[in-house]
């Protein structure tokens, strides 16, 4: 389907057409005529699916451009996150008559943004920000609210857990929009459940039921046998060479830590991290979208709807909490039909976390890290295969045929005859084995 097919008011096509954006995605697909009905949904795709646009095209439909009133609220959980819908946002408003937007965050200041929003002054008809900032403007200093019919909960797994589900509430009993919009990447059959009463929805819009695992994404376990990991990453991007490389950690410390020793190592990178003032983040976002870095060392925080283009590599310094964190990291890679591979750094004693939470999941091949190669095993313990393993089976299957609960006359000549039955068997096989392999290296 395109977007041509809808019924899209004609200076608002021309543009998405002119950005690129001619085919719909599948969750477009599912969605876009729903939310231009005014259905309040609940909506959950993959990474990297084309979720904002999903919501921003038909809500920016839906504006009246002679009321100069806020009309459709946005909601994201990090000021990186909001800027970079603003970005998208902005790209289409900029170019249409009546159409204008803001963002709000923590790295506006305050009062300038109450100034702003000062009745009389010329309204922004979309609003983009993170929950408390929206809660000081909106509700702390009585911006009117009258007008907006959408509200939307981007990463609502993220804003409806305990950081910022207060500010949601409050935001919803003062709004009191008619057409709610739920996006999110990952959410618990439980807590769609929930939020499925919590803001009234019409229907439930999954279309990840049979994908959980982006299939352009290759997934890799890096055994680097306990080795430094600032000097496992210098080591691993002297070998792959990837083009563009994501690197995360859980600790807000461990990534400044990395961070600041890859700089110290002369590689020339930048940080991404929650613990960060929210300027510096669009700061250094900037200069990665103008490509000044190739390597980039994140958080979890930002992995969350981060969308930069043609990254190749992401490289995990430590076991995600459970799978959907994993695949968040991953998810951006692989983005926009292109390949991308993911790589988990772990040492031995990590082997059975691995095996409980992830490579019973995931199809994962296997690598230990070497100073100049990285060099590809055939399990996850690094070990290869026990060549007399199919000998010491094919042993027991004969030597089981003879044996007894009873010692009898020449019991101890059966076993022996059976284990030389065992051995010659085995060496027929093998020598077979080899005589079709030179067959076909010779044709």
């Amino acid at each position: 389907m395109k977007f041509s097919s809808y019924n899209l008011k004609k200076d608002l096509l021309e543009v998405v057409n002119s950005l690129g954006y001619i085919n719909l995605t599948k969750i477009q697909e599912e969605t876009l005529a729903k939310i231009l009905k005014g259905k309040s949904l609940i909506c959950k795709s993959e990474t990297g699916s084309g979720k904002t646009h999903a919501f921003l095209i038909p809500t920016l439909n839906s504006i009246d451009r002679d009321i100069n009133a806020i009309q459709v609220v946005v909601i994201s959980p990090t000021s990186i996150l909001a800027s970079q819908t603003y970005d998208f946002a902005k790209s289409i408003c900029d170019r249409i008559d009546g159409l204008s937007c803001k963002v709000f965050t923590s790295n506006e200041d305050k009062n300038k943004n109450v100034k702003e929003l000062e009745y009389g002054k010329q309204m922004p008809k979309l609003v983009i920000g993170t929950p408390g900032r929206l809660v000081d403007l909106l509700i702390n200093n009585k911006i009117d609210t009258s007008q907006i019919k959408t509200m939307v909960l981007d990463e609502a797994d993220m804003l409806l857990d305990e950081s910022y589900v207060e500010d949601i509430i409050s935001l919803q009993e003062k709004i009191k929009p008619k057409q709610r919009l739920i996006f999110t990447a990952t959410m618990k059959n439980h807590l769609i459940a929930d939020t499925y009463k919590f803001i009234n929805a019409e229907e439930i819009i999954d279309v990840d039921k049979k994908i959980k695992v982006n299939k352009n994404v290759s997934h890799h376990l890096v055994n680097i046998k306990h080795k430094d990991l600032t000097s496992s990453i210098i080591d691993f991007l002297n070998i792959q060479k990837p083009y563009f490389t994501l690197i995360f950690a859980s600790e807000k410390t461990k990534v400044e830590k990395i961070f600041h020793e890859l700089n110290e190592k002369s590689l020339r990178c930048t940080i991404l991290s929650g613990n960060m003032e929210s300027r510096e983040n669009k700061i250094n976002l900037r200069r990665i979208k103008q490509s000044d870095f190739n390597v980039v060392v994140c958080s979890d925080m930002v992995s969350r709807g981060l969308d930069l283009e043609d990254v190749t590599c992401v490289i995990s310094l430590d076991l995600p909490k459970d799978l959907d964190y994993y695949l968040h990291r991953a998810g951006r890679t692989g983005r926009n039909n292109k390949k991308g591979d993911s790589y988990i750094f772990y040492n031995d004693e990590d082997l059975n976390f691995i095996k409980k939470n992830l490579d019973n999941k995931i199809s994962f091949d296997y690598y230990v890290l070497r100073p100049d190669t990285l060099k590809k095993v055939d399990t996850l313990e690094g070990k290869k295969k026990n060549k007399n393993e199919e000998l010491e089976k094919e042993i027991r299957k004969e030597v089981h045929k003879v044996k007894t609960n009873k010692v009898k006359p020449g019991y101890k000549k059966k076993i022996k005859k059976a284990i030389e039955k065992a051995k010659a068997n085995h060496k027929k096989k093998i020598i077979q084995k080899n005589i079709k392999e030179k067959k076909k290296s010779s044709r």
